[in-house]
């Protein structure tokens, strides 16, 4: 911020400390749910991550301005902190002498890319969470009555190659791609225009 610009107004500790004392119980799992998705992708676990968020902003360390609701403030802090970590974890092994380097999974990678990206908000990932596990449960309730087929669409929600799937299951190919037939109608059938939310 330019010298002369007045600071925004931020929240005490004090009054901090009273807004997470306040917190319902659906903004506690919120928290939680935002931990575990920033701790995917550094080396501190959920609770320890949550934990020094608290601690930073409990201790001042890091300011709430007074117009940001206190669970999106701890959220940012949580991302804060993760990504501390990780700039972290990378030090220390260039340090040891290593290069720094290792293998990601693209999971890995996009939980990266969410903690050094501030337009990813945990709102947002935990929003975009929720859609897939109502599509996922949509699409599976389509097979109640066919544990083959519905197993068939888990396989391929897991990611499973064709063959793995088959083989968990006992299938041929042809048995296979007749299931598969009838899940491409049903599924079809039920949304003719695609997933509508």
């Amino acid at each position: 911020m330019p010298p002369g610009e007045p600071q925004p107004a931020t929240l005490s500790p004090a009054e901090v400390a009273a807004s997470i004392r306040a917190l319902p119980a659906a903004a506690w799992y919120r928290l939680d749910r935002i931990a575990a998705y920033y701790a995917r992708a550094c080396p501190l676990e959920a609770d320890d991550l949550r934990q020094e968020a608290l601690d930073r902003a409990l201790t001042g360390i890091r300011k709430c301005p007074i117009d940001v609701d206190v669970v999106r403030f701890l959220g940012e802090a949580m991302r804060s902190v993760a990504s501390d970590s990780v700039k972290a974890q990378k030090r220390k092994a260039t340090q040891a002498g290593g290069t720094g380097l290792s293998l990601v999974t693209l999971e890995d990678a996009e939980a990266i890319n969410s903690i050094v990206s501030p337009s990813a908000t945990p709102e947002a990932a935990l929003i975009a969470e929720e859609e897939a596990r109502r599509i996922r449960h949509a699409i599976l309730d389509l097979f109640a009555d066919d544990v083959v087929a519905q197993t068939i669409v888990e396989g391929d929600m897991e990611g499973m190659e064709a063959e793995e799937i088959r083989n968990l299951i006992g299938l041929d190919k042809t048995a296979y791609a007749s299931s598969r037939r009838l899940i491409r109608r049903r599924i079809d059938k039920a949304f003719p225009e695609g997933w509508k939310s």
